[in-house]
């Protein structure tokens, strides 16, 4: 809930004035979470922030076209590669993919049978 500019300024005044944290969340019906970082704000940034820049947490798009394409052009690629060519996490990359719905190489994997398979073939000639 967004609590006008005002408010947290009054809070955290009445908090350099002494009162406790719990007796300013009940005066003003807002949580102490929200009074500790108001309080936070002011001696970090001197400053109550109205909004939130979270900019540095979103992650980056992974266009569906340039990521079939790359696949496409790198059909032997690790998610990791993918990943660094384009910036991001290997999760990111994973669910780009299952969300578009495409497919890449999976890592191919010796099994024991099919070692014993190759073992017998080669043991007859």
């Amino acid at each position: 809930m967004a609590h006008a500019i005002e408010m947290r300024t009054r809070a955290v005044d009445l908090l350099k004035e002494g009162y406790t944290q719990e007796f300013v969340s009940k005066l003003l019906n807002v949580g102490t979470t929200s009074i500790k970082r108001w309080k936070k704000e002011i001696e970090e940034f001197g400053r109550i922030r109205f909004t939130y820049d979270i900019s540095s947490r979103v992650a980056p798009k992974l266009h569906p076209d340039e990521l079939t394409q790359y696949i496409k052009d790198n059909n032997d690629a690790l998610l990791k590669e993918i990943a660094a060519h384009f910036n991001c996490t290997v999760p990111a990359v994973f669910y780009a993919c299952e969300r578009n719905k495409i497919t890449y190489k999976k890592k191919n994997l010796t099994t024991k049978s099919g070692m014993n398979k190759s073992v017998k073939s080669s043991k007859k000639q």
